[in-house]
Formats: C-alpha cells, structure tokens, sequence
C-alpha cells in the first residue's frame, strides 16, 4: 500500500520545513483528506478534501487531470465555480504539484497565501514556487518508496523467519566472522538454549568441532552435542552466502541423525508394509495363527519366530510391526547369517570414528540406533557369535547401547523381533547358544506352521502366484491342470512358500498353454507321480514321528506333546528316534 497516511510523520516534517523556507503555509492531501499542514491548514489535518473543489476535480480526476495547477484568484475563477467555498475562500493565492508513485498520483502538495504579502511573493515567484513546491513531492514520493521497501523488507524477514522455523531442521545464519545472526525454533527446541543467549555468539562456541575452512564447506560433518549428558549426533552443512563475488556470510544445516535416518527408513519401511491381510491363506489353523500374531502384535514383548525356510518369517516380523504402536516408525531387518562375523557388531551397534583401521571419519550408527522408537527384525538369530551374545543381551535388558570405541551409552527403545530355522533349545545344550539369551528372547514364540501342514493352501497360494506371475509375464494363464494340483498337494514342499513362489515363476515361464502341467514343472517334479506312490511302514512312521515333533518341538515338552498326539508312550517316541535316527539327535 503507498498511501502517504503512512508516512504522515514525514510528510508533516516535509510542510513544516517548506513553511520555515518560505514563510508560507503549506498543506499536504492524498486522496481522501488532508493529511498534513501548517498555519491554519493544520488545524484541518484529517478533514476529508472537498468533493467538489479544485483539488479533488482538477487533480484526482473528476474533472481533466492536471499535475501542476496555479489558483491566483481563489474562490473568485471560473475554475472554483462548482465549489461550495466559492467566495469565503480564505486562500489569496496557492500553487499545487501532484506527488506521484510509480506512474500513479497519490497526493497533492500546495503553499498558499493567506495575506497580501503572501500573495505577492507567490505572485512575483510563481513558477519558482511551483518548482520548488515540485521538488518536495518528488522528495515526499521517494520517502514513500522508501517506506514500501522497508515495510516490504520486514514483510520479506518475517516470511522467510516462518519459513525457517517451519523446517524440520536447525537452520543459522552467520555473518562473515561466524556469529550468529538468526536461528530457528527447530534447533533451539533440540539443543535446548535461549535464543538470545545465541544471538551474537560465535558458532565456534556453540559447536567447538565444527570445522569452519573451506575444504569443509558443503559437507556433512558429524557433531557430537551433549545436553545434561546426553550425547545427540547432528549432522551440519555449512554453505556461504556469496553475492557478486563477495561473502556476506554463511547458512548452517543443522540436521539430527536419528530423527533424519529414522524418517529416511520409516519412508523405506512404509513402501515395503506388510499388514496381517496381505499374508494369504485359508486354512483354519493357519487363520488361528494369524490371529495369534495380532494379538501379540499389541503388546511390546519381544517375540521369536520359529518356521522352516520360506515360511514368510519376515513377513510375519514386518506384519507384527505393522499391527502394533510402533507401525509409524522404522522397521529395520538384519540377517545375522549373511553378515561376516567380524563386521556383524559394528552392523548392530555402529562404531565411533577412528575404533579400527578402515572405520568411517564420521563413525557409523548401528542398526540399534536405527531403529530407535520402532522394530528390530534378528534373522537367523542362531547364527549369532557367541562372544557377540552378551553384548545383544545387554543391549536387549538394558536398553542401551555402546559403539565400538565408545565409552558412554546410548538409550534405544526397540522391539526385538528375532527368527530361526534352527531347534535353539538343542543349540543352548550343545553349547552352542547362550542360554540366558535365549531365555531373554524366548518371551512369546510363535511356531510358523510349514506349508505341507496347511492343507488346500497351496492351491490357494498357487493360484495368487499364477495371476501375479502372468500379469507380468504377459500370459493368459488360468491355473493348474488337475496332474499338477494332485502332485503339489502330495509334494512336501521343504522349501514352503519361497519354493512353491519360484515353482510358479519356472512353470509360468515355461508354459504354453492355459493351464500348467507336469512338463513344464521343475526337475524336481519330474519323478513325481501321484498314483503310483507307495511308501513303506518304516517312511510312514518315520515322517509322522518327524511331522509331529516339527510340530510341537523337539526338547523335552515337545516330545511329550508328540507322543499324546500320535497315541503312543513318551519312550516310544524316544525309541523310535534313536532306531530311525531321526535328525542324527542322540538321546
């Protein structure tokens, strides 16, 4: 807005200092009153301007528009006429100059004569008069420049100070020596200060590790922050501001590495959500496990995961997460097994900068630490080191962790999820498993029942797996073909879910017809034939002695349970483990 009401302090200044020059009044108007004045002009100082006077007509265009106007006779010419004033005027003389802003008259400024020495010096000196009267619009116009701008500016500083404490990072502004000029909300709320204890210190100070020269600038740099001893990491990135080839100072980022790689792996987490809906199947006892991992999705106690591969045991982890409070935050999977042994710590609980030969400049935040507030998923946690095991279980009871090379702890709150293939409880007897470690993830198990176990579920996951390869095969295929469903339901599938996904994924690949058959199955398949197969007493004992201790657990309960569930004595199933050396166990 360039109303000139704005700047009505100025603009007085501006009468009062043509008054003292000419020794006459002068009077100030924009569009809707008069606004400024000396003599008895003041005494009018916010009147609204006479709708039918010159000034209005002449000026603000009722009538033509003039710039410059010079009323030698007021209230007598022909141009005062319409003017309710017209013969009281107590004006003898007065020159008016428009004020205009950016091609636009926003007001009038005049001197007038209220006595006959007044009218004769305006009479004498008319158009020196009107060009000085000329110059102080032009002087009054830059003034309400100047004031946009500066109202324009303010307007600009507190957009972007919105803008700054809305981002979800700390964000300081330096000036060339390093001291603090502006910082936002986000990073004096985390590093718990007072803004104008900030305001004028050195960064130097505030941070001590930071590195201020050049080859460090546009880099992240890892910086350690204690607050009532508590150490928070944040990553900085200092950037200089350069205008025309000189430095006006510098804008550092000031990110927290837990919140940024937590939001980073939340993101990941929730493009890869597995919901207990999206694990398919039908059979009975498989819905009652899946309800069984919903209630246990609720609570927060760690769980263990027990299946044969290709069961979906991370499927089942990532469900778990999912269903339960900590679905917003990340979900971080690690497969002990496929981990060197020597890089499996520092993958679990990070490392600080300069513990080893090789170690990162910046150190290393481990898995722990990544998943702070959400879900960590321990595959084939048998593979576990057993010099490793102590510091898990330290990690899992106290809730804290320490880096390689670290001397103070870092709290973690996790949900432990952990999985196996293997009987842990054998591993713990044979040593070859801490047993306090076990017990500690031993909370809630949940048996994942084997896909031979499910009944016409492999039908039901056959035909989800038809569609979903053929789709992206460009295949019309409609299914199996009855040969290939009766071989799949006698079929033992060791591999389970995976074996049956990438049988599907062969056949469809293979298959030129509608339905699959048995040629275009995988060689596996071949020897397979449904109506001729004939086992011995021997293979039907053995398998259901297998099947039901696969079912109920091979330690000591398990065989109990077993033994009541095929009808016979506890040292009937033991017996017939040592004669049909049954998993090579010794008894």
């Amino acid at each position: 807005m360039d109303s000139l009401a704005q700047i009505k302090d100025v603009v007085q200044q501006f009468a009062e200092a043509a008054n003292a020059a000419l020794k006459l009044d002068v009077e100030i108007f924009d569009r809707e009153a008069r606004i400024a004045g000396t003599g008895k002009a003041r005494a009018l100082v916010g009147r609204p301007i006479l709708k039918d006077g010159v000034i209005n007509r002449f000026v603000f265009g009722t009538d033509v528009q003039q710039k410059k106007i010079i009323v030698n006779n007021p209230g007598l010419e022909a141009a005062c006429k319409p003017c309710r004033m017209k013969g009281t005027c107590y004006y003898k003389k007065a020159v008016y100059a428009v004020i205009e802003f950016e091609e636009r008259i926003i007001g009038v400024i005049g001197v007038v004569a209220e006595n006959k020495e007044q009218s004769d010096l305006i009479e004498y000196n008319n158009y020196a008069m009107l060009d000085f009267v000329d110059k102080i619009a032009n002087l009054i116009s830059s003034k309400v420049k100047e004031n946009q701008m500066m109202k324009q500016l303010e307007t600009d500083a507190k957009f972007m100070n919105m803008v700054i404490d809305n981002i979800n990072k700390g964000v300081i502004v330096l000036d060339k020596k390093y001291k603090i000029v502006n910082i936002n909300n986000y990073l004096i709320q985390k590093i718990k200060r007072n803004k104008n204890e900030l305001l004028g210190a050195y960064i130097e100070d505030i941070f001590p590790a930071l590195q201020l020269n050049k080859e460090h600038q546009n880099e992240y740099q890892e910086i350690v922050y204690n607050i009532q001893n508590q150490n928070i990491y944040l990553l900085c990135n200092l950037k200089s501001i350069v205008v025309k080839e000189e430095l006006l100072g510098s804008i550092c980022l000031v990110e927290d590495y837990k919140d940024t790689t937590q939001m980073a792996y939340a993101t990941a987490s929730k493009q890869n959500d597995i919901t207990l809906k999206d694990i398919i199947g039908e059979d009975p006892k498989f819905v009652k496990f899946k309800e069984k991992v919903r209630i246990v999705s609720s609570n927060e106690s760690t769980v263990l995961l027990i299946g044969e591969t290709g069961t979906g045991k991370e499927l089942f982890a990532r469900a778990i997460h999912c269903e339960s409070q900590r679905k917003d935050h990340p979900f971080i999977a690690i497969n002990c097994g496929a981990i060197p042994e020597t890089l499996l710590e520092s993958e679990l609980f990070g490392y600080e900068k300069g513990a080893f030969t090789g170690a990162s400049n910046m150190g290393k935040h481990g898995k722990f630490f990544m998943a702070n507030k959400g879900t960590l998923f321990l595959d084939e946690i048998d593979t576990m080191p057993l010099y490793l095991q102590p510091k898990l279980l330290r990690a899992i009871e106290r809730r804290e962790i320490e880096r390689i090379g670290g001397v103070k702890s870092i709290p973690i709150d996790v949900r432990i999820v952990a999985a196996t293939n293997a009987r842990l409880l054998d591993m713990v007897q044979n040593k070859q498993f801490r047993e306090d470690l076990y017990h500690r993830l031993n909370v809630i198990t949940l048996f994942i029942p084997p896909l031979r176990e499910r009944g016409n579920d492999v039908l039901v996951l056959a035909d989800y797996f038809i569609k979903k390869y053929a789709k992206r095969f460009n295949k019309t295929i409609l299914g199996l073909s009855q040969e290939v469903k009766n071989i799949f339901m006698s079929y033992e599938w060791k591999g389970n879910v995976r074996e049956l996904q990438n049988t599907i994924e062969y056949a469809i690949n293979m298959e030129k017809e509608q339905y699959i058959t048995e040629d275009n199955l995988p060689f596996q398949f071949r020897e397979i034939k449904v109506e001729n197969v004939v086992k011995t007493l021997k293979e039907i004992e053995e398998l259901s002695i297998k099947k039901a201790l696969d079912r109920f657990g091979w330690t000591e309960a398990g065989r109990i349970k077993a033994a009541e569930y095929l009808g016979i004595s506890r040292a009937t199933v033991y017996r017939k483990i040592r004669k049909l050396h049954l998993g090579g166990m010794e008894i």
